[in-house]
């Protein structure tokens, strides 16, 4: 059919070639909607392997623990270059048992605009290094 349409073209200037067909859809191969946990777990071990642990906050952990912790959660979070919103969910994956509590009980009273990692920092500093360094004196 191609050739007969180019041979009738030929012989019958006035009629138009039609348009060429329409470039199809592109498609991501990203998916739209991602599984944040795919992606989390990764990150998660990563931070692992430059060397953050876990926090608990047990009858054990002192004021001068937490800060160890958070300071070098802050140290593996920078080396890695971490963006805010991932260091949030970084060092809240990290949080276990009564930590974990205290930030969701924590959460579910103020506003999502103002849970951020300087958010996140300030909370856990005022809960568990300046409230145990005051009862330590």
């Amino acid at each position: 059919m191609s050739e007969w349409f180019t041979q009738f073209v030929r012989n019958n200037p006035t009629v138009s070639q039609p348009p060429p067909p329409p470039n199809p859809p592109q498609i991501s191969a990203i998916p739209p909607i991602l599984n944040l946990n795919l992606l989390n777990k990764p990150l998660v071990d990563k931070i692992r392997k430059y060397g953050a642990e876990e926090f608990k906050a047990t009858s054990d952990d002192d004021a001068e623990k937490a800060e160890f912790w958070l300071e070098n959660i802050i140290r593996v979070f920078d080396e890695m270059s971490l963006n805010p919103e991932e260091c949030i969910k970084c060092a809240v994956s990290l949080l276990r048992d009564a930590a974990y509590q205290w930030w969701k009980t924590l959460i579910s009273i103020v506003s999502k605009e103002r849970v951020t990692w300087d958010f996140f920092r300030f909370e856990f500093r005022k809960k568990y290094i300046s409230e145990r360094f005051t009862d330590q004196k």
